[in-house]
C-alpha cells in the first residue's frame, strides 16, 4: 500500500505594489471626486442661477412659449365727402403666414397653396424649407374670397391674419388732400396725417394658451380685448366738384404741355373748401408709392407751393386803395407808357398809347402802372397793413399739415427796398400760395370778412361726433368796399376790348375775376421763356356761392392767363351755376 506524504510548503503572498502606484491610485480618486464636486457644485450654482435667481425671466420665456399674444387691428375710419359718400376706407384682406418649422411635406404643402395665392409652386416652397421659426409670409393682402378657399383646404400650419388696407372707391380722386397710409398703418400725408389719431382707432388683443405648434388651445384659457375703431372724417370737399375740376385741369396740362397746375374751389360765405385739384399727383396703387425719392410727390401744391400771383393781386390792391379811400373807381392819372418810383421803373406788359385811365380801366386792361398808381396814393404803411390783413405772409390755417406761410418783405426790413411798392402792388416780388390768394379774394366776395380756410366739417367716432364751424378772421374791407369793387371786376370779366369777348365771360350770369400772367424769378432774374398762367374769380357777382383759383403752370403754347387760365374759370363757373341751379341772372347776347 503506497503512502503519500504530504509537504508543508509555506505560500508566499504577492509582493506589494510599488509605492507610486498606490499614491498614483489615490491621485486619481482625489481627482475624480474633486471633478465629480466641481461640477455638482456647477449644477447647483446654475440650477440656483436659473429657478431662483432668473426665476421670473424664465418664467416669462415659458409664458411666452405656452401664451401668445396677438394684435386685433382696429377698423381705421373712411374719409367721406360732404354728402357722406366715402372717398377712403378700409378694404378687409388678410394674409397668409406658414408655421413652416412644423411642415413636414413643404412640395404638398406649396402646390395646394399656389394655384389659390397665385405664386409659384417653387418659390412657396423654398421658403417652406427654410423651417424659420418665425411665421413666414406667404402672400400679403389677399382677398375675402381668396381667404376663404385658403380655409377650405385645411391646411393646419397655414394661418391667415387680418390686414386691411386703404380702398379709394373713387380712385385718385383728391389724392393730394387725401393722403397716404403706411405700412404701420400711420397717416403719412395729407388728411390721413392731420387726423391720424382719429382716423386710427384702438388696437384690441387676443392672448390665448398654445401647443408645442403654436395652435390655440381650443378650450384652453382666453383673454381677449377688442379693438376700438377709428373715426370716420367728413369733409367739405364736393365729389362732384372735385370731379370737374380734375378734369378740367388734367385737359389744359395737355392741351398746353403745361408742368403743373392747381385748381382751389371756396364757399366765400364759409371758408370751406369744395375741391383742391393738383398736378402732377401720384396715384395710389403706384408700386412705387413709397419709394425714397417719391416723397414730394405728397406734397400738397395749394397750400406749400410758393408762386409770385402776377395781375391777380391787383384785387388785392385795388381793394386796399378804395377801402382807405386813396382812389375811386373813376380817379384817372395820366398813363405815359412808364412809371418811375423808388429808384426803379414800372412798364405795362402790353404797350398801350398813352393817354388817361380810371381804376376801373386799370384792373379792365390789366395795367401794371395803373396798380403801382394805387399803391403809392394809399402809401407803404397802410398798403402792407392791408396785404397782411388779407392774410399773405402768414399761414392761413387750414386744417392740412405743411401749410407754407408765403414770403413779404415789408417796410423796416433789411431786404426792402421803396420800389417794392411799385412791383408788389401789380404781384412782383411777393410770392403766396394759390389757397391764400382764393381765401383773400373770398373775402371780397363775402362783403370784406375773411373766413379761415377749412377742409374738414365733421369727426365722427364711436363715442363722440365733432363738428367744425366756420370761423371769422376779421373784417378786411367795408361791405361797401367789396360791392364797389366786385363792380370794376365784373366789369373786368364783360368788357369786350378791341372786339373781342373776353374768355371769362359766361353768356346770362355776371362772373367777377381778375387775369394774372406772371413772370418766373430765378438766379438770373425773371426769365422771359415762360410764365404762370391765371385767373381768379367768383360768382354769382351779386350773391357769391364759389370763388374759383385757377394757376397754370409754364404753358407751351401760350403764355397768357387770358387764353389758358380763363377758360378753365368760364368752364368751371358754368358747371357750377347749373349744379347749383343759378338762373340766369341776365339775357345772353344775340
Amino acid at each position: 500500500m503506497a503512502h503519500w506524504a504530504v509537504i508543508d510548503q509555506p505560500i508566499n503572498p504577492p509582493p506589494p505594489p510599488p509605492p507610486n502606484d498606490v499614491e498614483a491610485r489615490s491621485w486619481r480618486l482625489y481627482a475624480l471626486h474633486a471633478i465629480i464636486t466641481g461640477c455638482l457644485i456647477v449644477l447647483v450654482a446654475k440650477l440656483f442661477y436659473i429657478q431662483i435667481y432668473r426665476h421670473d425671466h424664465y418664467r416669462a420665456l415659458a409664458a411666452k412659449e405656452h401664451w401668445r399674444r396677438e394684435i386685433v387691428p382696429a377698423v381705421r375710419g373712411a374719409l367721406r365727402d360732404r354728402a357722406g359718400q366715402p372717398l377712403v376706407m378700409d378694404v378687409p384682406f388678410e394674409s397668409v403666414y406658414a408655421n413652416a418649422a412644423q411642415i413636414t411635406d413643404p412640395a404638398r404643402v406649396a402646390a395646394a397653396l399656389a394655384p389659390v395665392i397665385g405664386e409659384p409652386a417653387a418659390a412657396i416652397e423654398e421658403k417652406l424649407r427654410a423651417r424659420s421659426p418665425a411665421p413666414t409670409l406667404l402672400k400679403r393682402q389677399v382677398p375675402a374670397d381668396i381667404a376663404d378657399r385658403i380655409r377650405s383646404l385645411r391646411l393646419w400650419d397655414i394661418s391667415l391674419r387680418p390686414e386691411p388696407s386703404r380702398g379709394h372707391p373713387e380712385g385718385d380722386l383728391a389724392a393730394a388732400v387725401l393722403g397716404v397710409v403706411g405700412a404701420d398703418r400711420k397717416g403719412l400725408s395729407g388728411i390721413e396725417l392731420a387726423f391720424d389719431r382719429e382716423l386710427a382707432g384702438q388696437p384690441g388683443s387676443v392672448v390665448a394658451e398654445r401647443d408645442t405648434g403654436g395652435d390655440e388651445i381650443a378650450f384652453g384659457p382666453r383673454e381677449s380685448e377688442a379693438p376700438v375703431n377709428g373715426a370716420d372724417v367728413v369733409l367739405t370737399i364736393d365729389r362732384f366738384i372735385q370731379h370737374i375740376a380734375e378734369r378740367e385741369l388734367a385737359g389744359a396740362m395737355e392741351r398746353h404741355q403745361a408742368a403743373g397746375g392747381t385748381i382751389v374751389v371756396l364757399d366765400p360765405r364759409t371758408g370751406a373748401v369744395l375741391a383742391i385739384a393738383s398736378r402732377p399727383t401720384f396715384r395710389f396703387d403706384d408700386p412705387n408709392l413709397f419709394a425714397a425719392t417719391s416723397v414730394s410727390r405728397f406734397r400738397i401744391p395749394a397750400i406749400q407751393d410758393l408762386y409770385e400771383p402776377g395781375s391777380t393781386f391787383k384785387v388785392i390792391t385795388m381793394g386796399a386803395a378804395l377801402d382807405a379811400q386813396a382812389v375811386t373807381p373813376d380817379t384817372t392819372f395820366q398813363n405815359q407808357g412808364s412809371l418811375s418810383y423808388g429808384g426803379g421803373i414800372v412798364r405795362n406788359a402790353v404797350w398801350r398809347p398813352p393817354g388817361p385811365e380810371t381804376m376801373t380801366q386799370t384792373l379792365q386792361r390789366s395795367s401794371n402802372i395803373g396798380a403801382a398808381f394805387a399803391a403809392t396814393k394809399l402809401g407803404s404803411e397802410r398798403f402792407y397793413q392791408y396785404v397782411m390783413s388779407f392774410g399773405f405772409g402768414r399761414p392761413a390755417g387750414i386744417d392740412l399739415p405743411g401749410e407754407a406761410a408765403g414770403l413779404l418783405r415789408v417796410p423796416g426790413g433789411p431786404d426792402w427796398y421803396p420800389f417794392d411798392l411799385a412791383v408788389n402792388a401789380f404781384g412782383q416780388g411777393i410770392s403766396v400760395t394759390p389757397l391764400q390768394l382764393a381765401a383773400a379774394v373770398a373775402a371780397v366776395a363775402n362783403g370784406g370778412t375773411l373766413m379761415k380756410p377749412y377742409v374738414v366739417r365733421e369727426v365722427i367716432g364711436p363715442a363722440e361726433r365733432r363738428t367744425y364751424s366756420p370761423t371769422i378772421v376779421r373784417q378786411v374791407i367795408r361791405a361797401d368796399t367789396a360791392r364797389t369793387l366786385t363792380q370794376m371786376l365784373v366789369a373786368t370779366v364783360e368788357t369786350v376790348d378791341g372786339g373781342q369777348v373776353r374768355l371769362s365771360r359766361l353768356p346770362g350770369y355776371r362772373l367777377a375775376g381778375k387775369t394774372g400772367t406772371a413772370e418766373i424769378p430765378t438766379r438770373q432774374g425773371y426769365t422771359t421763356q415762360a410764365t404762370i398762367a391765371s385767373f381768379v374769380g367768383f360768382g354769382p357777382a351779386d350773391s357769391p356761392r364759389f370763388v374759383i383759383l385757377v394757376k397754370i403752370d409754364e404753358p407751351k403754347d401760350t403764355p397768357w392767363g387770358e387764353t389758358v387760365a380763363a377758360p378753365i374759370f368760364r368752364t368751371l363757373a358754368r358747371e357750377l351755376m347749373l349744379y347749383y341751379r343759378v338762373p340766369p341772372q341776365t339775357e345772353p347776347p344775340m
